[in-house]
């Protein structure tokens, strides 16, 4: 009887919290969407919302995901193998379309969803979550001295639906309208009244701190070493005042940095789980 009563218990619900790992970035309404290997699905999860809200089987896919996005069904568009693949919530089937490179970053918004790509230049672009199609394309231009080799320009979409654009080895930014993808300028961040300094590519996502106005990236403190830090540094960019700061973590450098939730910087833990940081204005 005992073993009867246990058998049929349900099972326990996958939890991001201490299971997740691998890429994620939390969307403006401050849900997350997990690939959980395991099973084979893309879990939708909301921290003060009772949990895992929707998932989608991604089991028939040809290669695991690296990225991906949810649209306002709750269909996946996932990154894998060289393709941008749409899935059916409903049945698991999807359709894709091909990439022109390798995804470095990937962010989205209401109407589509935005890409940048590991290649020689600085390419964007952006996709309709209704077909997977261009809307429009942008290239940059490359910073001369240290070039844009390696790619994986991260990027952010504000409230305002500027698409920030911030470049590997430097703190500076290009802002491009979200729209028509036209460039509307570029900020070049100062710390302390100096030109800030040179630094390795940011470890994870680059999030908006939406009370404050700033954008927020996790930086390696040994990539910055004239700072005298240790560990996984937040630098807080006000792009107002075309200034950073920077925020020890007390995390170890293997954190990955997904996002913000309200005042809370999010991380996944390199063992797995999820790490929640408040940090302050000052």
């Amino acid at each position: 009887m005992l073993a009867l009563a246990g058998a049929q218990l349900p099972a326990q619900a996958w939890d991001p919290a201490r299971k997740a790992t691998g890429w994620a970035r939390v969307d403006i309404d401050g849900s997350i969407a997990f690939h959980d290997p395991a099973s084979r699905k893309i879990y939708s999860w909301l921290k003060d919302g009772g949990g895992v809200f929707s998932e989608v089987d991604v089991s028939k896919l040809p290669q695991a995901p690296e990225k991906w996005v949810m649209d306002a069904s709750l269909n996946a568009w996932v990154v894998t193998g060289g393709n941008l693949r749409f899935v059916n919530k409903a049945n698991g089937t999807f359709f894709s379309t091909e990439l022109p490179h390798e995804v470095g970053d990937l962010a989205w918004d209401a109407v589509g969803m935005y890409f940048s790509y590991k290649n020689e230049t600085s390419l964007i672009e952006k996709k309709s979550f209704q077909t997977g199609e261009v809307i429009w394309a942008t290239e940059l231009d490359p910073d001369k001295e240290h070039g844009s080799k390696g790619g994986a320009d991260q990027i952010l979409v504000t409230p305002d639906k500027t698409l920030v654009v911030s470049h590997p080895g430097r703190f500076q930014v290009d802002l491009v309208d979200g729209g028509d993808g036209r460039i509307k300028g570029q900020v070049t961040f100062s710390y302390r009244g100096k030109p800030a300094p040179a630094c390795l590519p940011g470890r994870g996502a680059m999030g908006w701190w939406l009370d404050q106005g700033l954008a927020i990236r996790a930086i390696p403190a040994s990539s910055l070493p004239s700072l005298g830090m240790v560990g996984l540094l937040l630098a807080k960019e006000d792009l107002a005042a075309a200034t950073v700061d920077f925020v020890p973590t007390g995390l170890s450098e293997e954190h990955s940095f997904i996002g913000m939730v309200e005042s809370e910087a999010v991380f996944i833990a390199p063992g797995g789980g999820l790490v929640y940081l408040p940090i302050h204005p000052k």
